[in-house]
């Protein structure tokens, strides 16, 4: 007798499906949590296999890259439990403001959340260190994320941005025409549709009840197989489901070094970097170059007067976004 498949079953009312939101863009750490399980496994290997070899050249040095990356394995191990606070649901859509969002955490949901996984998955002295919450481990979480998107994401976020965005028009134009219901069965084929409860492919099963909470879509480049959710029910209820991916999508796009005389090399790195990260702070921005961000500043300032980047005040923070036409001149040949 075959043994039945687990399921995650959620539960909608009206009001739920009056709040079945889409997210608006790729979002960071998602994509990082994800992409550190897709290291952790050999699926997906037409797909993946390239970004794989990419990413362990870049990280597998014997130094600082590689206990970045050995850190956030064992606190993102796939198969078992993975912490809710490295998936902030109100992160910003760029990884310096998502990142903050993490280390913001308090340091009691840290302990609890890390006490949960010591239980799935056995204990390391840097996750015992890191349930502390100080400033020292928190600076090192931070390090850690920074230098694992700048190598594995960062070079190829434009186009994993493009596939989400992809994903989020066939969404989109799903709830234009059928509305709420249509959307969620667009989600399949491990995701099945029977109201009042969408069921879906699961390592084991659960029961989430929304009740009136609505539910968030976020489409992951990254997530593979089945979709996934946040593991505390008492958290804004988050979808995270698979997109479809185009063979030969980590393949090195040329440098585009035609536009180092045009704009001169500081200034033609900075707007790469702008486009690559979606939406980035002055101080990240300085990091990645290796320079002030009064530097950073004074070339956004000229970047931004020839209209290829454009900058808004959000709080304390100062977002730096690429236009259309920097996109543009970024794509020419």
């Amino acid at each position: 007798m075959s043994k039945k498949s687990a399921n995650l079953r959620i539960y909608f009312s009206r009001d739920d499906l009056m709040r079945l939101r889409l997210a608006d863009c790729a979002h960071p750490l998602w994509e990082t949590v994800n992409s550190l399980h897709m290291l952790q496994h050999r699926q997906g290997a037409l797909i993946f296999d390239p970004w794989r070899a990419d990413v362990h050249r870049a990280l597998l040095d014997g130094g600082p890259g590689e206990r970045a990356l050995r850190l956030l394995l064992a606190l993102a191990p796939y198969g078992h439990y993975c912490p809710d606070f490295l998936t902030p649901t109100d992160a910003g859509p760029g990884p310096d403001l998502a990142i903050e969002s993490v280390l913001a955490t308090p340091r009691a949901r840290i302990r609890q959340e890390l006490g949960t996984l010591a239980g799935h998955a056995r204990s390391t002295p840097p996750l015992d260190w890191l349930a502390s919450g100080g400033a020292a481990p928190m600076r090192l979480l931070g390090q850690a994320l920074r230098t694992y998107h700048r190598a594995a994401l960062a070079p190829l976020w434009t186009r994993i941005r493009d596939q989400v965005h992809t994903d989020l028009a066939h969404r989109a134009r799903a709830l234009r025409v059928g509305g709420a219901e249509a959307l969620l069965v667009s989600l399949g084929p491990t995701a099945l549709w029977r109201p009042p409860v969408l069921e879906i492919d699961y390592p084991f099963d659960r029961e989430l009840h929304l009740h009136g909470r609505g539910l968030l879509l976020v489409p992951s480049f990254f997530c593979w197989g089945r979709p996934v959710a946040l593991a505390d029910p008492g958290l804004p209820p988050v979808l995270v489901h698979p997109i479809e991916h185009s063979p030969g999508w980590a393949q090195t796009a040329p440098h585009p070094t035609g536009l180092a005389p045009l704009l001169g090399p500081t200034r033609s790195r900075l707007l790469e970097l702008v486009a690559e990260g979606g939406v980035c702070t002055t101080t990240g921005l300085a990091a990645r170059l290796a320079v002030s961000p009064a530097t950073v500043s004074k070339h956004l300032n000229v970047l931004r007067g020839s209209h290829l980047v454009q900058s808004r005040q959000d709080g304390r923070y100062v977002l730096h976004s690429v236009t259309a036409l920097g996109l543009d001149l970024l794509h020419a040949p």
